[in-house]
């Protein structure tokens, strides 16, 4: 009986953190205005990165970006995925699948000060485990800040 009453507290801290995570984040209006710095694409659709992807750097992340580190409280990218189109020989962007975030913040100790968010094409947030979903792979690139985008002049 105490295991359950364990396992029911600690599910409604997850609940907890999860809906912080998601109100702490939110997708900023303008970012189609940043300096957009890096295209790529995954177009293996099993891959959990599927998609064409941009990469924008907000203004106050940009000389951060450019060094490799750096970054400020509050500096922000956001990565939306698009569809990978095919036809008439190329290959290009095709309807948004979703958009993500990072924001600096150094309250985020579990995952590197960064917070990491989600949105579906409208804009709402989608939940996740940021840890699991996010940082676990940036960590692969802790002596970059945990970014894995890079400046290419």
């Amino acid at each position: 009986m105490k295991s359950m009453r364990w396992i029911a507290a600690l599910a409604a801290v997850v609940v907890s953190c999860l809906s912080f995570a998601g109100a702490a984040l939110s997708l900023p209006s303008d970012w189609r205005s940043w300096q957009h710095v890096k295209s790529m694409v995954i177009p293996d659709k099993a891959h959990g990165l599927y998609g064409f992807h941009q990469v924008y750097v907000h203004p106050k992340a940009l000389a951060a970006y450019q060094k490799g580190k750096g970054y400020p409280e509050g500096a922000m990218m956001v990565v939306p995925f698009y569809e990978v189109a095919e036809g008439g020989g190329a290959t290009s962007q095709g309807p948004l699948i979703k958009v993500a975030l990072m924001k600096r913040d150094k309250s985020a100790t579990t995952t590197g000060g960064w917070l990491y968010g989600a949105f579906d094409p409208s804009g709402k947030p989608i939940e996740l485990d940021a840890k699991a979903a996010c940082h676990t792979c940036h960590e692969a690139k802790k002596d970059r800040e945990f970014v894995f985008s890079e400046w290419t002049p």
